[in-house]
């Protein structure tokens, strides 16, 4: 029988990594790297997949916990294919060489010594093995296309997820079973990633994320209700003679983000001399959302992000002279505030003015420094975002603006029980929203198998 190992050390959202064993043949899923841990607790367990050969790798998308650890992984697999989208393998260089730059920086500054976990040699000599795969057709594990008619004993091919740029959603065929792997995935169309395209069921088996399980949609909460909201904020914060700071990552939502405001500005909707200002990171990505906008699923093809809307680079070894400035946006990483990050380092010079603002517009983890700013805020409290540092007054306006690039848990079940699988696993979520999913889904799909694999368990389907 074929089996499922969670290569994760935890069920939660973090290290994705999953094995599907065929006997004869093995594939690893994603390998990420857990956003809050450290060193090798950050990584996936890779010791089962290390022990077997595998001969393939699929990269759903070139975010952190997913993509981070694909350098470690197949340092222990070196002949395996690794099939992505053609996007994803042009924003997965630059991400991982990133993550090499900070692994250096935190092996000094946290004395880890383990870091880095991976060089941007180990890099440039795996992206060998990357091959780009167009969607919507069949191909082998040995990365030939495919025809529909050809016979085969494991083939693939990959769908639209609309979660960021490139993300893909994996369906896997044997002769006589259906596998579907979701990915992150985003079941409503965003500024430039259009909703997902669905594969019809049915499966015999569904890996499914489930990130927003723990959090029912209210009525009435629209993507453009939202929108109008955060524009109308940014105009108040404008009209009392400030700026606003919108801690954002670099990768996926800075680029949605500039071209949501480019159309305000445009429509008249904001100052038509608003400043937008980004990160150095995030022009590198915003780039690659240019240069291949001809073969990616995303709106606006003609909207050339960097020429048409013109963000200017924020230089960060400027900041000891900084002061926002009037009409000014700084759409600057990370979303979460990470210590140390660009944010994190100015948010001091936001805080303390009344006229200023701070704009959150994705996810926020509880414990971090953006967490802890949202949870102070709310509470009338002072906050430490950087402990070497202190602590600072909160009297800038602090609001949050969910602009999920995640489906809604009432969309993403009624996608599962139009996939009619016969097998689920419930993967990428925390307890909650793993729990909600588990409990809900047997009241409309009686018959299937839903499951939370465990760490490192076995299961067969």
């Amino acid at each position: 029988m074929p089996s499922l190992i969670n290569l994760t050390r935890d069920n939660e959202i973090g290290a994705n990594c999953y094995c599907l064993d065929f006997h004869r043949q093995r594939i690893v899923l994603d390998a990420g790297m857990h956003p809050k841990r450290a060193g090798n607790d950050a990584t996936p367990n890779l010791s089962p997949a290390a022990s077997h050969r595998t001969d393939a790798i699929f990269l759903t998308h070139a975010h952190l916990d997913h993509a981070g650890c694909l350098p470690l992984l197949q340092l222990t697999q070196p002949d395996a294919r690794v099939f992505m989208s053609p996007p994803t393998f042009h924003l997965a260089e630059p991400l991982l060489f990133n993550s090499v730059n900070v692994m250096k920086r935190q092996r000094e500054e946290l004395n880890i010594s383990e870091y880095p976990l991976f060089t941007r040699r180990d890099v440039q000599e795996t992206m060998k093995k990357w091959q780009a795969c167009p969607l919507n057709r069949w191909w082998s594990l040995n990365g030939e296309p495919l025809a529909d008619s050809d016979k085969y004993t494991l083939r693939f091919r990959l769908h639209h997820a609309g979660h960021i740029l490139g993300s893909v959603m994996v369906e896997l065929q044997t002769a006589d079973r259906r596998i579907l792997y979701t990915g992150d995935i985003c079941l409503h169309n965003q500024t430039l990633m259009m909703s997902a395209a669905l594969p019809p069921g049915p499966f015999d088996l569904l890996i499914v994320e489930t990130t927003r399980g723990a959090q029912p949609t209210e009525r009435g909460i629209t993507r453009g209700l939202i929108e109008q909201e955060l524009i109308a904020a940014i105009r108040t914060t404008f009209q009392r003679g400030g700026a606003v700071l919108m801690p954002i990552f670099a990768l996926g939502k800075t680029q949605e983000l500039i071209t949501l405001l480019h159309q305000a500005m445009r429509r008249g909707d904001l100052p038509a001399d608003t400043v937008l200002h980004i990160g150095g990171l995030g022009k590198v990505f915003t780039r690659i959302y240019d240069e291949t906008a001809d073969f990616s699923e995303r709106a606006h093809r003609d909207l050339e992000l960097m020429r048409d809307i013109r963000p200017q680079i924020f230089d960060l070894r400027k900041i000891a002279k900084f002061k926002p400035k009037k009409k000014h946006l700084y759409l600057l990483p990370s979303g979460m505030m990470a210590e140390n990050t660009t944010s994190n380092l100015i948010a001091g010079h936001f805080l303390p003015h009344e006229e200023n603002s701070i704009y959150f517009v994705g996810y926020s983890d509880p414990d971090s420094p953006a967490g802890r700013l949202r949870r102070a805020a709310a509470d009338g409290e002072r906050v430490t975002l950087n402990p070497r540092h202190g602590d600072h007054p909160i009297r800038s306006e602090v609001r949050h603006f969910d602009f999920t690039s995640h489906a809604n848990r009432e969309n993403l079940l009624n996608f599962i029980i139009s996939a009619a699988p016969k097998n689920i696993a419930l993967v990428h979520g925390d307890t909650d929203a793993l729990a909600w999913f588990q409990q809900e889904i047997p009241r409309q799909l009686p018959a299937a198998n839903v499951f939370i694999p465990a760490p490192g368990q076995r299961i067969e389907f």
